[in-house]
């Protein structure tokens, strides 16, 4: 039997509703007032104390670059936030970070290293760039700079003063051959992936994740596939990372159709990381790996290891699963670079603090890590383990027939010199 309830019962229940909604909607609010009270009561604080301390500097001296001071503010305001991967641009530094996730770098082209008799060699000749185009040479011991004999200056310090030179005159010694180059730096495409054969093993080393940086892995694989190349040894040792789109781009290249993994971003929205493009690469695959390995390279060596496309060589990498986007301040067209969200993985999950633990542990020794640019696959032995471990399984040629997911479909199954990689040409701002 069903009971009546009478009006004023009913008018009761809706009063009491009513009255609960209005007091939990007080309560939420007040909550919300005393956040923003203490939110504004910290700011004023904040912003008295540095009132106080631009007085005294001010007080105490006569002139003050305000541009140079105005930058420190921020990037200190941008270190006390607390993240560890946030970093603050100036206008100018902004401009140079844009070109280098672009893919291109302005300065003379060569790297520096102090090799194991304490010589100043050029390690590195980058393609396209003026030192290139006049003849310098991987190898060359660098003697002087505009003329002032090297002696034992630190290699990372004489590379800063050369690549920030407007023009530079640099001496070199060539076997026997003294020679000297004067050199303008200007704009070029860095190559970030390069390729060579070993044998009848293909190596591609990417060095970072730029914009162009998978168009110049889609030619590095194409050439090695028509070499006939019977293994693929992808060296992503001391790759910092880069741009997600760019390491989404490459996992097409590298991996079958499947998501290997996610991307959460600070609200916890989730991401699929995935390969659209049903890549069989087919013969045997090793992925060089070290401490410095890092971020979206941490990624792709995690996510051929957890698939069982690749065995990982080398040491724990860099442990750098947080990804970051830069928030560009309009006011003068700097730049803020935060942490915006994590990485993980399809099994193991996020690997920030933890890094990627490779399937075979080799490590170099302290002497090889200091000349690392200089050894070979006769020398380096991260590289020989690979070779060894390709030599040793029984697979096919490098194969790159390819079938693409049509837009919006998904699945969720899971000679020896360097050949540099043709460009693209694009710029973006995007996040890494």
């Amino acid at each position: 039997m069903k009971k009546k309830i009478t009006l004023s019962t009913a008018l009761t229940l809706i009063l009491l509703t009513a009255a609960l909604a209005v007091s939990v909607t007080m309560m939420l609010a007040m909550r919300y007032f005393n956040r923003q009270v203490q939110w504004v009561s910290q700011r004023k604080a904040m912003y008295t104390y540095i009132d106080e301390v631009d007085q005294a500097l001010r007080e105490h001296y006569a002139t003050l670059n305000e541009e140079t001071l105005r930058q420190n503010v921020i990037a200190g305001f941008v270190k006390g936030s607390g993240d560890a991967y946030a970093e603050y641009f100036s206008p100018n530094a902004y401009i140079s970070e844009q070109e280098r996730l672009s893919g291109y770098a302005n300065n003379v082209g060569i790297s520096l290293i102090r090799d194991t008799d304490n010589r100043l060699v050029i390690y590195a000749v980058a393609a396209d760039s003026a030192a290139a185009k006049a003849g310098v040479q991987v190898g060359d011991v660098l003697t002087a700079v505009d003329g002032t004999e090297v002696g034992e200056r630190k290699a990372s310090d004489l590379q800063q003063s050369i690549d920030s030179a407007q023009k530079v005159l640099l001496s070199v010694r060539r076997g026997e051959t003294a020679l000297a180059f004067e050199l303008s730096p200007y704009r070029y495409v860095v190559r970030s992936v390069q390729h060579k054969l070993l044998g009848s093993v293909g190596y591609i080393r990417i060095t970072a994740f730029y914009e162009n940086t998978p168009k110049q892995l889609e030619q590095s694989i194409a050439e090695l596939t028509q070499a006939g190349v019977n293994g693929l040894i992808l060296d992503l040792r001391d790759n910092e990372g880069g741009l997600r789109s760019s390491m989404q781009e490459s996992i097409s290249l590298l991996m079958p159709l499947g998501v290997y993994g996610s991307a959460t971003d600070k609200k916890g929205n989730v991401t699929n990381l995935s390969s659209n493009v049903n890549q069989q690469l087919g013969a045997a695959t090793v992925v060089l790996v070290n401490a410095a390995t890092a971020g979206e390279a941490e990624f792709i060596a995690g996510a051929m290891q957890e698939a069982s496309l690749a065995t990982v060589i080398g040491e724990t990498t860099a442990g750098k699963a947080k990804y970051q986007e830069y928030i560009k301040i309009e006011l003068d067209n700097s730049a803020m670079k935060l942490t915006v969200g994590e990485y993980s993985l399809l099994k193991g999950g996020s690997f920030e603090g933890k890094g990627i633990v490779p399937t075979k542990e080799v490590s170099l020794t302290a002497e090889q890590q200091a000349v690392a640019p200089l050894l070979d696959d006769k020398t380096d032995p991260q590289i020989k383990a690979a070779l060894s471990q390709i030599n040793a399984s029984d697979s096919g040629a490098l194969n790159t027939s390819t079938t693409t997911l049509p837009t919006g479909s998904s699945t969720t199954a899971a000679d020896g010199s360097m050949t540099a990689a043709s460009d693209g040409t694009t710029t973006t701002t995007g996040a890494n």
